[in-house]
């Protein structure tokens, strides 16, 4: 009963246990996964802030010498272009980068025969003068009379997205337009005269074009932008491309060699650099690898501005800028990685854990079983002492008290006390070995020593128990076998042991079996194997894995009211074990068991010996030829 409670009281506290470890583990997970989850919020409301600042600084930039031109076109008189070069030098007195504009030209398309008139601007002279249309212009003129000049009215929907999904454009800006194979910005110019307007049907017949110089952008403006918005401290920290076309791609910039020069698929970062009429089911302007905070990122707080383009083309000739992150790989990447490790170090803390408590269970049990033992074992020493000790005093008694008168009445009770005497010593010495052996303070003086005088000589040292429980010994010893390596009575008392455990554990049928054989072991070396088999009780499988540990007795032999310490199967086992050999047992219930001693051969210890080998720290290697045996 008191095992049963023991056990329910365990089972509930690894139950708790259980439970509480799988509830901490799903805590980790999530915990890990929120902080996984707000890591990458942060670094994606961090980085689509840095794109968004850095297209505002971009756009600032455009959009300077677009402000500073409209002025003039909105209050030069007709035909009078001087107004557009002296708003260009003054806008070149005072901007960041005066050479971003490589050419101003005004296109006009109201000569009789509907050819396009060129008007360039010299910045030497302030003036306009009429040029051949620039090669470096390209197909530009067929693409304004298309955009510009006769296209239809756009749809109502495409319409409200011109003016209001460009964010805030603004409109002071809203009729310029973007031109990426240029580049450059478009604008359209009103006519001044009602008859002019009337003329055209109401469609625009002048178009200021503003040419950027495209290695500025290249070798200044965007590097400047880069840096200013991707810097860390110790250089950037994005790799950085501004990019159009599909792969192989053009690169307009690029911060590290080869960069953007293919599909960039694990990239943190994309916006369109310049805006597109767009809905839900199209390609977002921005795009960050990680969804942002839930105000929409920072771009719900400082907006964003983007130059429609001139005419409609693929998605993928846009101008895009492309960021990834340089150091540790892609932000995403790094996230996953982030909660890879978060949880491998949880439930490696976790499996620490359980591991700990395991332990501790496991030596709490071994402890709670050793210390039953240790009792079991207390109470069969005291049972083994009392016998002897209670005739010892009987026979003293009676000696004293005159109940012992003759002299082989006298010598009867001598012999009594005597054997009751070398009982209690014998249980007392080995009390003392097996402690010595614990301790690691015994040691044995090896010997060459014939198994058949070993043999003999536990046999006689039991002969008197063999007598008096009237067993047949069946003796198999060949006489050829080669000497064994160990302590003679170390040896001896091994054999004496299991022959003792024989007549303790058989039943009716009194008979045991001594047997004596040469082997291989899995090493190839040759030892004699001792085997003492008896017809017995037997031991059942659950108790085997046991059956050599100290203090063990099975239950059914307690039942059995068997007497015994438990500690002479375990000393055998230790002493064969510091000789180099080994104790091995097979047993089945109710048929009997077998105990085989292996110890090594003269043989391969000589060998051994020759090289000057020590066995172990329990077994000093001592040659010497056996001593006669006493019979």
């Amino acid at each position: 009963m008191k095992l049963f409670r023991e056990r329910a009281w365990l089972a509930a506290v690894l139950a708790l246990t259980a439970a509480a470890i799988v509830g901490l583990a799903v805590l980790q997970y999530r915990w890990n996964r929120q902080a996984s989850e707000a890591t990458g919020v942060r670094l994606a409301d961090a980085l689509q802030l840095s794109m968004v600042n850095w297209h505002l600084d971009l756009f600032r930039n455009l959009s300077e010498v677009c402000l500073t031109i409209r002025m003039a076109a909105e209050f030069s008189p007709e035909g009078d272009l001087n107004q557009f070069a002296d708003r260009f030098a003054e806008w070149r007195s005072i901007a960041r980068y005066p050479d971003l504009v490589a050419n101003v030209y005004v296109i006009d398309r109201t000569s009789p025969d509907g050819h396009l008139q060129t008007f360039r601007l010299n910045p030497g002279s302030g003036a306009f003068s009429r040029v051949e249309w620039p090669a470096s212009l390209g197909t530009l003129g067929a693409d304004l009379q298309a955009s510009l000049g006769e296209a239809p009215e756009p749809a109502p929907a495409v319409r409200r997205q011109l003016t209001e999904s460009f964010y805030n454009i603004g409109a002071a800006l809203r009729d310029w337009r973007f031109e990426p194979a240029v580049p450059a910005l478009i604008r359209p110019l009103s006519l001044d005269s009602a008859a002019s307007r009337k003329e055209a049907g109401g469609r625009a017949v002048q178009w200021l074009v503003i040419q950027l110089d495209e290695q500025v952008l290249r070798s200044r403006i965007l590097p400047d932008l880069a840096h200013r918005y991707f810097q860390g401290t110790d250089g950037l920290d994005y790799e950085v491309a501004v990019v159009s076309g599909s792969p192989p791609q053009r690169v307009i910039y690029a911060s590290d060699l080869g960069f953007g020069e293919q599909e960039v698929v694990d990239a943190d970062g994309r916006m369109d650099v310049f805006g597109r009429a767009w809905d839900e089911a199209a390609r977002p302007p921005i795009s960050i690898f990680h969804r942002t905070s839930d105000n929409s990122g920072p771009t719900a707080a400082v907006g964003v501005s983007w130059f429609p383009l001139l005419r409609e083309t693929p998605p993928s000739d846009d101008w895009q800028l492309v960021v990834r992150h340089r150091r540790g790989g892609p932000l995403g990447a790094f996230v996953a990685d982030m909660q890879r490790r978060g949880l491998a170090l949880s439930f490696g803390a976790l499996f620490l854990l359980v591991l700990s408590l395991s332990m501790l269970v496991i030596t709490s049990i071994r402890a709670q079983r050793l210390a039953r033992l240790q009792m079991d074992f207390v109470t069969a020493v005291s049972h083994e002492l009392r016998t002897p000790l209670t005739i010892i005093g009987s026979a003293a008694d009676n000696i004293a008290n005159g109940v012992v008168e003759s002299r082989a009445q006298l010598h009867e009770y001598g012999s009594v006390i005597g054997e009751q005497a070398s009982r209690l010593s014998g249980l007392v010495e080995r009390v003392l070995l097996f402690a010595a052996t614990r301790d690691g303070q015994q040691r044995y003086v090896a010997q060459l020593l014939p198994p058949s005088e070993i043999i003999d000589t536990a046999l006689a040292s039991a002969e008197g128990l063999i007598r008096a429980a009237q067993f047949t010994v069946e003796r198999d010893v060949p006489p050829d076998l080669p000497p064994i390596v160990g302590e003679r009575m170390a040896v001896a008392q091994c054999v004496e042991n299991l022959i003792t455990n024989a007549l303790k554990y058989s039943r009716d049928e009194r008979w045991i079996g001594i047997r004596a054989r040469l082997v291989e072991d899995a090493r190839g070396e040759q030892q004699v194997q001792i085997s003492v088999s008896d017809r017995g009780i037997g031991i059942a499988p659950e108790d085997l894995p046991h059956i050599f540990e100290p203090f063990y007795r099975s239950p059914s032999v307690r039942r059995s009211q068997i007497h015994g310490t438990g500690l002479g199967l375990a000393l055998a086992k230790q002493v064969a074990e510091s000789m180099g050999g080994a104790l091995t047992v097979t047993s089945e219930p109710d048929r009997g068991s077998t105990f085989t001693l292996a110890l090594r051969c003269a043989g391969g210890l000589a060998a051994g010996q020759a090289a000057g080998s020590v066995d172990g720290p329990l077994f000093t290697t001592s040659l010497h030829p056996p001593r006669p045996t006493a019979r």
